[in-house]
């Protein structure tokens, strides 16, 4: 519930401006001919059934079962003349791991200074950065359970407390974002998906979990946009999402993490060039952090276009390359299973709109030449009515080596159904 503290107090500091403010105006009858406008945005929002199951067994013993939820949703918002807020919130029941909970993914107040900067604070979901499904500079956090399992996609971005500062210029605009407290992704940890172990040699399902650090952390972007380019300077100061050091004590534990970059769009040719490059700097600032992965090196190109009609397609590459790595690999308790030092990724998505564009069929794949691994995601959604909708796909995984990042996660293949109102 701690996470709740802080937007709530922002809203609470707000609430006398909420108050103060009639929401029909001073004047609503001396004008019976025009209709009243509310500041207060409608209530909607969606009822949802997912559920999921592995394609195989589990070597680590889980059982096959890997969603079984039931959502309900809820959004409003508030848009007066100098303050303006928003909520959203989702009531669910996870059937696999968690039970009930309540996850409130937008709990808001903005509200300018000035002609030129805008505040927004409370918790919120944050996004930067021009990959697609791939993050060299959005180092906010990321819910992996849910990418894996085969919910909506809206549902990887997590989100969190912060207070985010907006300036618009004349010839660039800047974001600060301070994050109060640093806030983890939802990463695999063995609970709901298996996870390869060098100390066992094969997949085991620990459910381990890493203590968070209490240091806030910090990040900045620059951008603006010259004709038809636009273009992006960034900084992170905080933590690796996932706990991908081990401490002092042999315990999984988050490095230290300063990460700087760049990024350009540009329309080229029938389609738009994205081109991104970042710099993650690992820190032990303390000594008792023995084994921190090495600086990373990472560049991003990507071009995506429309084929034919109602077919888009998107190809990405990316390389991650990592410095001193003999250095590093030295000090592996276990080098033959230590990633290489150029990681390739490739990725490639089809999508497809068909029957006035009530069907969608698409194709997201992950493929590491330098791991030899996979991720496929084949989905199709199906919008009945207004209200009416329906999903279906699969997460399918799998490699030549049991110790690569998609390869570990074979034994997690599974398909998955949604079926949502809207109201």
């Amino acid at each position: 519930m701690l996470r709740y503290a802080f937007p709530l107090l922002a809203l609470g500091l707000a609430a006398p401006g909420l108050a103060s403010e009639d929401p029909w105006g001073d004047d609503w009858g001396d004008d019976w001919g025009e209709e009243a406008h509310s500041p207060w945005q409608p209530v909607s929002g969606f009822i949802e059934g997912a559920a999921g199951a592995r394609l195989q067994s589990d070597g680590a013993g889980l059982p096959r079962q890997t969603l079984g939820e039931a959502r309900a949703r809820v959004e409003t918002g508030y848009r007066g003349d100098a303050l303006w807020g928003d909520l959203r919130a989702d009531l669910r029941y996870d059937n696999v791991v968690e039970g009930w909970e309540l996850d409130v993914r937008e709990l808001s107040v903005g509200f300018a200074l000035g002609e030129r900067v805008e505040m927004k604070l409370g918790r919120q979901v944050l996004t930067w950065g021009t990959g697609d499904f791939l993050f060299l500079n959005d180092l906010f956090p990321k819910d992996w359970q849910a990418f894996f399992s085969g919910l909506d996609d809206e549902y990887l971005k997590a989100p969190v407390n912060a207070v985010k500062a907006s300036y618009f210029g004349q010839h660039a605009n800047l974001d600060l974002t301070w994050l109060p407290r640093f806030e983890s992704d939802n990463y695999l940890n063995g609970e709901r998906f298996s996870l390869f172990s060098p100390e066992f040699g094969g997949p085991v399902a620990p459910g381990f979990e890493a203590d968070e650090p209490s240091d806030d952390a910090l990040a900045a972007r620059l951008y603006g946009q010259r004709g038809s380019t636009e273009w992006a300077l960034y900084g992170y100061w905080g933590y690796s999402g996932s706990p991908e050091a081990v401490d002092a004590q042999g315990q999984p534990t988050f490095a230290r993490l300063n990460a700087y970059g760049a990024s350009v769009l540009l329309p080229l040719g029938p389609g738009l060039f994205n081109l991104e490059a970042a710099y993650h700097d690992r820190r032990d600032q303390e000594g008792d952090t023995p084994l921190l992965p090495p600086d990373t090196l990472m560049l991003l190109a990507g071009y995506q276009w429309e084929l034919v009609t109602n077919l888009t397609v998107g190809l990405q590459y990316q390389l991650e390359h990592r410095r001193d790595y003999q250095r590093w690999l030295a000090s592996q308790p276990y080098p033959e299973y230590a990633v290489e030092q150029n990681r390739h990724l490739t990725t490639l998505r089809l999508d497809y709109r068909a029957l006035q564009e009530k069907l969608t069929l698409s194709l997201f794949s992950f493929y590491s030449p330098s791991d030899q691994d996979f991720y496929l995601r084949p989905q199709a959604s199906y919008r009945y009515d207004d209200n009416w909708s329906f999903a279906a796909g699969f997460n399918l995984l799998g490699g030549e080596q049991d110790h690569t990042f998609f390869g570990q996660l074979a034994d997690n293949s599974n398909g998955w159904v949604r079926v949502r109102y809207s109201y």
